[in-house]
């Protein structure tokens, strides 16, 4: 047979076996490897989470912590206590430790004690006696202590430490002014733990009668002949007397208001006023750093920012501010100082002042930032770079870093703005009514554009309210005091 011939072949494809295809290897690993992603998605984004979430924590925290930032408010905000005469001067005291308010407080008795409130409930959380009772001072009209107490200045954090200042002198008030005045026979500096109460330090401080704390010192004011007094500084837990400091007298052609010299003390600064004169200030070693002059001037304390500034008058009648803080040099900004009552710290070194418009200066170098013709009214806040100020209309939102205005929002109409509150979250304030009217709102607008979240008739009839420490206070044109929440 040749090769090339051709023959005839029958097949049977019945039973020829025809094998199914294989799915190939990668197809067959597909849906192990999707299940596998998607887990590590999952994982990945829920761990993402939970960091947002920490960090939306820590920052919550921050906000909380902040001096100035009063705990939450909603529309149904009502009283939560009413502090009597004893409590009311603890709340002044202003030391704020893990939600509670501590000071000195006068009993019914006349004794006094350093006391712990907690600031939701009023209600005491411990009480540590420092001088017995005292049925003269029980009789008096005033029940405020002759003394205070004062936070211990720590480096972070609240303070673990306050110095009191415990005296058996007094003054009684009557309804004509002074009617009695009790010298004291006994002066302590008193140091006690925050925390518990407990007593840390107990010296004696003969003749004090005014109290400011560094670190590490009591600085007090001792009263002497010829209207003359002294500052002296002493070891906070021992008493030993580290420096003194004589002030000038008070001049007799000068205005005397009964003769007091008063100390203020602001990180690492102390301040000693004389009526008639200008402020001096002193390091925490006694050294004079700016020597005082006769003078009509005046100061405030700006405890947010840690600085002293000083008031005065040029020669073409301008009002200038000095602002003098621990390790820089003194720096003038002209108009008055309007201290931020709430700084989250956004803007570095931004100071406002207010002279019928709102400047913006660097508070190292007193170099000019911005000017904005918002004219403020009453406060002003610094959160997350933007200023919120009350004015005379409302409130105005500025940008912390140019001054532009962001957004304005009104009051209803014939109100005017009280003191600018915030819990981090909204800002609220008080709409008073001009003209005579007895009921004022309290009124809550957004931070990022002043939209209306909430007005509600101010509960117990009150008048105004404002921010002491975290706590919302509200207060009527009776002089009855609530804290609010």
């Amino acid at each position: 047979m040749s090769r090339g011939a051709m023959q005839h072949v029958e097949l049977d494809e019945s039973e020829v076996p025809v094998p199914s295809p294989e799915p190939p290897a990668r197809r067959r690993a597909a849906w192990p490897w999707v299940v596998g992603t998607v887990v590590v998605v999952v994982a990945v984004l829920a761990g993402t989470q939970v960091v947002l979430d920490a960090r939306e924590r820590a920052a919550a925290e921050r906000l909380d912590a902040t001096p100035g930032v009063v705990r939450s408010i909603g529309a149904d905000v009502g009283v939560l206590w009413r502090p009597d005469p004893a409590a009311t001067a603890v709340i002044v005291q202003r030391i704020d430790v893990d939600g509670a308010v501590l000071g000195l407080a006068v009993g019914d008795d006349g004794s006094q004690a350093f006391v712990s409130l907690d600031q939701r409930t009023g209600r005491q959380r411990f009480s540590t006696p420092l001088l017995g009772p005292d049925p003269v001072r029980a009789r008096s009209l005033d029940r405020t202590a002759a003394g205070t107490c004062v936070a211990v200045p720590v480096d972070e954090g609240p303070p673990d430490q306050a110095a009191c200042l415990v005296s058996d002198g007094f003054v009684q008030y009557g309804d004509e002014g002074v009617e009695t005045r009790k010298p004291a026979t006994t002066t302590r500096v008193v140091v006690l733990d925050t925390r518990d109460g407990h007593v840390v330090a107990d010296t004696p401080a003969p003749g004090a009668t005014a109290l400011a704390a560094l670190r590490g010192l009591a600085v007090v004011t001792v009263p002497g002949q010829d209207a003359q007094t002294e500052v002296v500084a002493r070891d906070l837990l021992t008493g030993e007397i580290r420096w003194r400091f004589s002030p000038p007298r008070p001049g007799a052609d000068r205005r005397v208001f009964a003769g007091e010299v008063r100390l203020f003390a602001v990180d690492g600064l102390v301040a000693v006023t004389v009526p008639g004169w200008t402020a001096t200030v002193l390091s925490s070693s006694g050294e004079v750093l700016r020597e005082s002059r006769p003078g009509d001037a005046d100061h405030l304390l700006d405890p947010v920012a840690g600085r002293l500034v000083l008031l005065s008058t040029t020669g073409s009648g301008t009002l200038l501010s000095t602002l003098v803080e621990r390790g820089r040099a003194d720096v003038d900004v002209p108009g008055e100082v309007l201290p931020f009552t709430v700084d989250d710290g956004s803007v570095p070194d931004l100071v406002l002042t207010s002279s019928g418009d709102v400047r913006g200066w660097d508070a190292a170098t007193g170099e000019a930032r911005w000017r904005s013709d918002v004219v403020a009214s009453v406060n002003a806040l610094l959160l997350d770079g933007r200023v919120y100020v009350s004015t005379r209309g409302g409130v105005a939102a500025l940008d912390g870093r140019t001054g532009d205005l962001l957004w304005r929002a009104s009051t209803v109409a014939s109100t005017v703005p009280g003191f600018l509150v915030t819990d981090g979250r909204q800002l609220v304030t008080t709409e008073q009514p001009v003209g005579g009217g007895n009921i004022s709102n309290l009124a809550a607008v957004a931070l990022d554009d002043g939209r209306s979240l909430w007005r509600v008739s101010f509960p117990d009839d009150l008048w105004s309210s404002a921010a002491v420490g975290h706590l919302l206070i509200g207060w009527g044109r009776d002089g009855r005091l609530v804290v609010l929440g």
